[in-house]
């Protein structure tokens, strides 16, 4: 249940064919020119350094974010070394790839102070190591500077467009669940509806028809009195018929919440959802379902704009005369969990059904534990 997403093949993609021209070009001018002073063996192992950690970097579906963060700094000092035992011009075009990659990891605020930096260090870089003037050094790092602000501004869009398209996508899923929902509550409603009418009116009337036949049957006599016998005998059958039909019609009641459930979490945009729904379990009530639909929406939407999760498990099932469900993640929940307006929803929702919310931190990541009594609460 995970959704791919195409924006991180184009990063890794972009980052391997630039990494391979800008390297072979560096090692081709060390190759016919000694003068310029390229260290080979320290400048390929740098290199390389910053293509595994810039592809580390861009795998966010296997490595946490902190580790992606240190991951892509240690990119940024290997170019950096790189560039000063390689004194090439272009050497600031792998820090284009960097800077790219880096609007990925950090919050803007933060990539603005990345840009400033990288800008000085190469600029401190052509000073010391290079050895050019400050006229010179200046122009030419406010020159990459300029294309660094591009592939910033360029690359900070496709992150954000491909954000929004992810929201869509979950927000897709979640009217899908709550239409399915919806059907079945107008579904269990008919049901009702119809089940009160045939007991209310048809059954009434079943039943007077069969307490006068019973009365004609007794001042009648003869083939008369046999017919009248007859006719209530056939009317209490049907009165029987009809009530099975009732209690048909009531207890086929169930809601189906897995269908709900499952429209909710497929292909849920980067996060990878184990969904474990007890295979006898059975819900009748309609608000029961939507309460436990919500929590799961709610669950999901907090674990993917804060917990930085890439795994989530959901687990629901009957025991103790309760339903029960468990949410938790693989995300980092910073310090002592502070309940905001939707985990206030959620508790609120579930106290409205009799039941109750456990929210606490299992390791590092976030777990919701929510509880609802099967039988309906006293009024």
């Amino acid at each position: 249940m995970t959704n791919e997403d195409p924006l991180v093949s184009l990063q890794i993609g972009a980052a391997v064919v630039t990494w391979v021209v800008v390297t072979g070009f560096v090692l081709y001018l060390a190759h016919i020119n000694a003068a310029l002073g390229v260290q080979v063996p320290a400048f390929s192992a740098l290199a390389v350094i910053n293509l595994v950690t810039t592809l580390l970097a861009c795998l966010d579906r296997h490595i946490r974010l902190r580790r992606r963060q240190a991951l892509h700094a240690l990119g940024g000092a290997a170019v950096l070394a790189a560039g000063w035992v390689a004194p090439v011009s272009f050497m600031p075009i792998y820090t284009i790839v960097w800077l790219a990659v880096a609007c990925s990891l950090y919050p803007p605020r933060m990539l603005w102070w990345l840009l400033l930096g990288m800008v000085g260090a190469w600029y401190s870089v052509m000073r010391l190591a290079w050895e050019e003037s400050v006229t010179s050094a200046l122009i030419t790092a406010v020159l990459y500077g300029t294309f660094h602000l591009f592939a910033l501004l360029t690359s900070r869009s496709a992150e954000e467009a491909s954000r929004a398209r992810d929201e869509a996508q979950f927000l897709n899923r979640e009217l899908l669940a709550t239409q399915h929902l919806l059907s079945e509550a107008s579904r269990q409603s008919e049901r009702t509806r119809i089940a009160r009418d045939l007991h209310d009116l048809l059954g009434h009337h079943l039943t007077a028809l069969s307490i006068n036949l019973q009365i004609a049957e007794r001042l009648a006599d003869g083939p008369a009195a046999d017919k009248i016998a007859e006719s209530r005998a056939l009317a209490r059958l049907l009165l029987s018929d009809v009530r099975e039909a009732v209690s048909t019609l009531r207890g086929n009641s169930r809601v189906d919440f897995d269908q709900a459930i499952r429209l909710l979490v497929d292909q849920v945009p980067q996060l990878a959802i184990d969904l474990d729904i007890a295979p006898d379990l059975a819900i009748d009530r309609v608000e029961v379902a939507e309460a436990l639909l919500r929590c799961v929406q709610e669950a999901l939407t907090n674990t993917l704009r804060h917990a930085q999760a890439k795994q989530s498990w959901i687990r629901l099932w009957r025991g103790d005369d309760a339903l029960h469900l468990e949410i938790r993640d693989d995300g980092l929940c910073p310090g002592r969990v502070v309940e905001g307006h939707g985990l206030q929803g959620m508790r609120e929702r579930l106290h409205r059904l009799g039941g109750e919310l456990q929210v606490d931190l299992s390791g590092q990541a976030l777990r919701l534990q929510a509880r609802i009594p099967t039988a309906e609460p006293a009024a």
